[in-house]
This record gives structure tokens, sequence and C-alpha cells, in this order.
């Protein structure tokens, strides 16, 4: 009786934020009496495939995260609070844990049909894939999906007004500038805009396409969009930041910007007076807020909010006292999703009795260490040296449970450790281009910032509290680990290094526009590599995991 006691109080406190419980009744009939409309709009963003958290491994222990969201979603619809309900997502959907990747994003493109979204931004992570096959179709809506015996073709908007063809300068025909959608006889036009995220893209990925992320242009669409479909109200639906985003927008033109991309919890107002929300990050919750039109067509937005489902995880078990708050259709999408990837999953590759965490208080990480040390293992027999990787292309730790001495390592932690598939090229750079490599690497991660195979010493002047691109590095000395010391002013001695290819892409990297020793087409994915190893080390010695945890950069002071 107490599991469900605590369902209950958490449903009518979730519903009391979409409600405002008693308070706004009196509200809700003077609005009637008066003829105002109130649509509450929803936003979640960067799901990266969590349609459910299968990272413990346990089943009785994942989390459905959208299957209570469902339930909640349509809740509000039913609940005579709001004329209607608008579902938004900003972007980012599919990549990230195995439920998700194996299945080709499939789950997720099920999930959101099911759970009848309006519009989805194009998020960033929508170009690792074929983003013409996986998210959006030449309709500008979001891809077919075949997961076993699920099926279908949504029609859901993929939104980005600003995405062209970077040949002809035209606009790609996969993605829509707009959507204007009917509720509570009400018009809402939703504007999709993207900022310029085209660096956080593997360049042959993005080289077809070209990002102009001018706001001046965005506000003469919006216009243009008042102008001819005379919508009741307008929404910016945004893979970007929504808070500087807001302060750029027309406030006489937008009553709402929804944004995505930085994983952050947002819902205020800007100082023009434009409302503005982001829902967080994994389906970990979402953001709201109430459009309320009057007769007289005069908008206000309040109830601006973000609502956690996360607090009480023990809520999102699939339990017998949780089945009444867990949506039926999107549990039976979540339970054949897990039908088709379990047994790759759940395969015991080894153990470790040290965690494998992805933080910590230097550059380097156990996490790091541990997965540049495989790239380098795998590659050693090319006569690679040092290997790299970056920080947030590392996206969970292995910590071990407590009250237990060590935790197995399944293909499931791999996969959600490194959800990529980057590819591992091979370059020859000379000392001072490794060096360069290590300051770049130092001031931002994305160039590679974890490795395996030497130590260096560096400089460092700034403020030692100020984040870490707020300062300027020196390389001092570089010496690999069998000894070999680094001229690091030489440009003629090469040295063979392994990189990830995004790390490799990033604008302004050593390697940028460097041909590769490895073929691309050719060259090995990272799990297939991390995969092959842990298999061999499980059948040799048991597969018992070394965590290396030591620091390869030390900050000196002169």
């Amino acid at each position: 009786m107490k599991g469900i006691w605590k369902a209950l109080i958490s449903f009518f406190v979730l519903m009391m934020v979409f409600t405002g419980a008693i308070a706004e009744t009196a509200d809700s009939a003077s609005a009637e009496q008066s003829g105002e409309k109130k649509v509450l709009v929803i936003e979640t963003t960067d799901v990266h495939g969590y349609i459910m958290d299968a990272s413990s491994g346990k089943e009785d222990t994942f989390q459905y995260r959208l299957a209570y969201m469902a339930y909640l979603f349509d809740a509000a619809r039913t609940s005579g609070e709001y004329d209607d309900v608008l579902l938004l997502d900003g972007g980012d959907l599919y990549q990230g844990p195995p439920i998700s990747n194996l299945t080709g994003g499939a789950t997720i493109r099920a999930a959101f049909d099911v759970m009848k979204y309006d519009a989805v931004a194009l998020g960033n992570h929508e170009f690792d894939w074929d983003v013409t096959e996986y998210a959006a179709d030449q309709d500008g809506t979001i891809a077919p999906y075949v997961l076993g015996d699920y099926f279908g073709d949504p029609k859901t908007p993929v939104l980005a007004s600003n995405l062209y063809d970077a040949k002809t300068g035209e606009r790609v025909p996969f993605t829509r500038d707009y959507t204007v959608v009917e509720r509570a006889g009400l018009k809402i036009a939703i504007v999709g805009y993207i900022e310029d995220y085209s660096d956080t893209i593997m360049h042959e990925k993005i080289v077809p396409y070209s990002i102009d992320p001018d706001t001046d242009k965005l506000n003469a669409l919006v216009r243009k969009i008042r102008d001819e479909e005379h919508p009741d109200a307008v929404i910016v639906l945004a893979h970007a930041d929504p808070e500087p985003l807001a302060e750029a927008v027309d406030p006489t033109l937008v009553n709402l910007v929804a944004g995505g991309h930085t994983h952050q919890i947002a819902a205020d107002f800007a100082g023009n007076g434009v409302p503005y929300i982001q829902g967080n990050h994994y389906g970990y919750g979402f953001a709201s807020a109430v459009l309320r039109i009057a007769a007289n067509d005069e908008i206000k937005v309040d109830e601006v909010q973000y609502t956690s489902i996360t607090d009480d995880k023990a809520l999102l078990y699939d339990t017998e006292e949780n089945e009444a708050h867990l949506n039926s259709d999107i549990m039976d999408v979540s339970r054949v999703t897990w039908a088709v990837v379990k047994k790759e999953m759940s395969e015991v590759l080894g153990y470790t009795d040290t965690p494998v965490m992805n933080m910590g208080e230097g550059v380097a990480t156990g996490a790091g260490n541990w997965i540049t040390g495989m790239m380098l293992q795998g590659m050693q027999s090319e006569g690679v040296l040092a290997a790299f990787y970056n920080t947030w292309g590392i996206r969970a730790s292995l910590e071990i449970p407590e009250g237990q001495t060590t935790r197995e390592v399944t293909v499931n932690d791999i996969f959600t450790l490194t959800p990529f598939g980057d590819k591992l090229l091979m370059f020859d750079i000379t000392g001072k281009e490794l060096a360069t490599h290590l300051e770049k690497a130092l001031h931002h991660s994305d160039y590679g910032d974890q490795m395996s195979g030497l130590r260096f010493t560096y400089t460092a002047t700034g403020n030692p509290e100020s984040p870490r691109e707020k300062r300027d590095y020196t390389v001092k000395s570089i010496t690999f680990d069998d000894g070999t010391e680094v001229d690091i002013n030489d440009t003629e001695k090469l040295y063979r290094v392994c990189i990830t290819d995004f790390c490799a892409s990033i604008p302004g990297s050593v390697f940028e526009g460097k041909e590769p020793v490895n073929q691309p087409a050719d060259a090995p994915i990272e799990t297939d590599v991390f995969f092959s190893l842990l298999r061999e080390a499980r059948e040799k010695d048991g597969g018992r995991i070394s965590v290396d945890t030591s620091e390869k950069g030390i900050e000196v002071t002169e």
C-alpha cells in the first residue's frame, strides 16, 4: 500500500503543476466566461534515445521515462483545465543509449508517433547517422520506422528554417520552415530554428549543408508568416539555447521560445518579455507554459515551468502498482524495443573492481584513460604511440554498486559509455603538431583531451578558477610511455597517433585537412575494437578490467 500511496501522491503533485489546483478553477471559470482560450504547451528536448533507461542492466529497475510522461501528457489533455495541448520537442531525439542506437532510433520514432507530437526541431545529433533516412524524410516529417511488429510513417513536421544545401544555397527539402496547427479553434504557428552547430557534427556529415544563424532573418520569416498565415500565436522551436534566442526575437511577433541543445533546464522570461522554456535532457523531465488567448486576440503566457519526473525513480519501474500511470502503448513499444536488443546488450564482457568514472579533478578521467587505452591497444600493431578521445563523447560512468566490490561490464555498458560509433583514424604528425594538439585539447574537450600513451607538462595563464576555455596553455614537454622524449618544436620527425573521426574533423584541429594513414571507409569503429579486446581478455584471463586513473597532463609553475 505504501508504494500505491506514493504513486498517487506523486501523480496529484504533478497534476497540480499542470492544473494549478483549486486556485486555477476560478480562473478557468472566468476564462470560459470571457471567451479566453488556454493552450498548454509542453516541450521535451534532447531525449537522446531514452524512451527508457536500461543502464542498470536489471529489468526490475529500468526507468520507463516516456511511458510516464505520455501518461501525464494524456492526463493534461483530458483534465478539463485546458482547451487543448500542444506537444513539441527541441531535437536530438535518437542518438544515445543502445536501446535506441541498435534500433536505428526506430524506438523513438515509434514512441513520438504514438505520443502525437505536433512538431520537432532538427538536432545536431540527427546528423550522426544519415539525416534523411533516420531523422527526416523528403516531406519534412519524421522518418518511417519498423520495430518488431510496429511500423509507421509519422506525419510530425521536422523544423529547421535555416538549413540549406551548401552547393545550391536552396532550402533542404527534408525540413520545414514552420507548421501551423489548429488548437481550440486557434491557429498556432511553430517556426523552426537551429543555431550554427556545424562544428559539433562530423565534417563528412555536415559538409553538404550550411546553417544561417542570422536572427534578423528569423524575425523576417516570422513577420512573413504573420502576414500570410494570420496565426493567433507564434512559437519558435529551436535546437539552441532559448534565453539568448528569446532576447533576439521580436517580442511583437513571437509569443514563446522553446529551446534545446544545451541540456539545461530553462523556464523564464527574457529581458524583452519573451518567455522561454527548455525541458532538460535524457527524458528527465519536461518544460511547459500556458498560452492564454483572449477573445480580443490579446495573448498572455504564464505558468512557465519545468517538471522533473525522476525525483522518485521507483515511480518509473514496471511494477503492478505503477501500471496505472505508465502509458500502456508506450510500455508496449518499450518492451518490444527491449526484446529486440536484449540478447546483444546483456553479454558480459568482463568485470572491474575500480569505478570507471567520466569525471575527475583534472582533465584526465578513469573512463577516458580506459577508452583511449583500448584504442591504443587495438591500434598498436600499426605503430600507434598515443590515442585521443573527447570527454563529452563519454556519456556515462560505470560505478560499483553499493555493498559490492566489483561490477560486471556488459555490451550495454560499452554502448552507454560510447554511443556514437566513431571511427578510429591514424595520423602521422610532428612534435610541434602534437604539442599544438595538446594545447587545443586543454582548451576544449572536442579536440581530444582524453589520452593514453604519453604524458606531458604545461603552463597555463589566466584565473585557475575560470572555465578551461578561458585560459591559455603552453605545452613544455611530451614523453611517450616507451620513454621517447618529443621535441615540441620539431617539424620533421613524425609520430603516429590514433583519434576519432569526430575529434579529427573539428575546425581548427591539427588533423583538419590531413590525410589519415588508414582510409576512413575502412577505419574500424570504436565499439567493434573495444568488444574484440574485451572478449579476448575474457577468454584469456577471466575478463578482469584494469582502470588507469592517473593524470596525463601535469600543470607546472615557472
